[in-house]
């Protein structure tokens, strides 16, 4: 006999985000593995290309929940920062998902803008290995020193 459907998510102490799943189990955000960040994979919606890796805290997680922009922990200057606050190459959240561990995010964004890394690429792994050596691709969109003015 099969389990009885809860008709609203069940809520656990201390968990910003849970979620009923297919089957009738739960899931949440475990930021307690990573002692208290977790990885976010950031992926161009309509094309797929892998844009960068960033780290999310409970309170990076939320604002991206209630701004719909991704938000993330700066393990650097520790604190939060809404991609795109200075170079205005905001990234708009369209789809999350959590993995099977419930330790890492992949959030799926339309890249406004064009630009995700701060060095001015469109993406972080804009550096590609091959015999031996490191080769840059892509193209430069912004000048780093024009935008962040250091």
């Amino acid at each position: 006999m099969p389990a009885p459907q809860r008709k609203t998510p069940l809520r656990w102490p201390n968990s910003l985000w849970t979620r009923r799943i297919e089957g009738g189990s739960v899931t949440k955000i475990d930021f307690k593995k990573g002692e208290g960040l977790i990885p976010v994979i950031i992926q161009d919606d309509s094309t797929g290309e892998v844009l960068m890796l960033a780290y999310m805290n409970q309170a990076s997680w939320k604002k991206t929940l209630e701004t719909k922009k991704a938000a993330f922990w700066s393990r650097s200057r520790k604190k939060i920062w809404v991609k795109g606050e200075t170079s205005k190459h905001f990234q708009e959240v369209k789809e999350i998902y959590l993995d099977c561990d419930g330790d890492a995010l992949l959030l799926k964004v339309n890249q406004i803008g064009g630009a995700a890394c701060h060095t001015g690429y469109r993406s972080c792994f804009h550096q590609r290995y091959r015999e031996g050596t490191w080769e840059v691709v892509g193209k430069r969109i912004f000048d780093p020193k024009e935008v962040y003015k250091k």
